[in-house]
């Protein structure tokens, strides 16, 4: 007759409520692992969202200036709201008649091509060559462009406008055109979560999502002058500091821990803008 023997009842019972107690530990350990994975990948993300509105908000707010002959660019401004005309290319002219400008094809910057629907135009007007103060800038529709060529026979981009340029004061070749839109820039609800929101106001565009998601109050811009005070004053806008406040797209629980509720992860950032051009008063 063999030696040997089996486990008894309680010898297993114990063994299975050790692998129980084993496996119930190593389950908690590994859904704390996942849930702390994801709240690092919501929260990373969130911070990437808030980096990269931080940085079109300042691409698109450092160009802005104040103290121009055609008005400043900030058109209308609240705390959560900014209004102002983008420039959007910038060229040089080569001729200029009582109703056309002709920009030179090269050089001649911008993000995309200049468009009737979209965009006016900015003409350097010098007056006066021996100074300065008299120097400004006229504001032009632009009604039509069309392909034509410079006085030397180099390519060009005819922009027809109103008539009644001051032929006189415009200096060119090469006198400075810069063209523009007017642009919005405010917080919009969109598939349950804030956004940081645009639209161009010429083009006749909804508020569109850029960049988020962000907080309920996740958006504010103040308007600081030359000392770094708030002012309420356009005139006296020498820079705007902007706070964009970003939250995840999911609920997730702050370092994975269990019996934590669900909640948004939020951080911040705050950017300030310094306006072009801004004279001292």
């Amino acid at each position: 007759m063999s030696g040997r023997r089996g486990f008894t009842l309680v010898e297993l019972i114990m063994a299975l409520v050790v692998l129980g107690l084993v496996a119930t530990a190593l389950a908690r350990i590994f859904i704390s692992q996942q849930r702390l994975t994801v709240a690092q990948v919501e929260q990373a993300s969130m911070q990437a969202n808030v980096r990269t509105g931080t940085l079109i908000l300042s691409n698109e707010l450092r160009e802005l200036a104040t103290g121009l002959s055609s008005g400043p660019d900030i058109q209308t401004f609240t705390a959560t709201t900014l209004r102002y005309r983008a420039m959007r290319s910038l060229g040089l002219a080569c001729r200029v008649t009582s109703s056309r400008v002709y920009l030179r094809a090269s050089p001649l910057y911008g993000a995309r091509p200049i468009s009737t629907t979209r965009d006016s135009m900015l003409l350097f007007v010098e007056h006066d060559p021996t100074t300065s103060g008299d120097d400004a800038w006229i504001s032009l529709p632009i009604n039509s462009i069309s392909a034509s060529t410079c006085l030397d026979g180099s390519a060009a981009l005819r922009l027809s406008t109103t008539a009644g340029l001051p032929l006189a004061e415009i200096q060119f070749p090469d006198a400075p055109v810069r063209t523009f839109e007017i642009m919005e820039l405010a917080p919009v609800l969109a598939g349950g979560h804030n956004w940081l929101g645009a639209r161009s106001i010429t083009a006749g565009e909804a508020l569109t999502p850029v960049a988020g998601p962000i907080t309920v109050a996740g958006l504010t811009f103040a308007y600081l002058d030359r000392d770094g005070n708030i002012t309420g004053s356009r005139a006296n806008i020498r820079s705007i500091r902007i706070t964009l406040r970003g939250q995840t797209d999911w609920d997730v629980r702050p370092g994975g821990a269990l019996g934590v509720p669900l909640q948004p992860l939020q951080d911040s950032l705050v950017t300030t803008v310094s306006l072009r051009n801004a004279p001292v008063p």
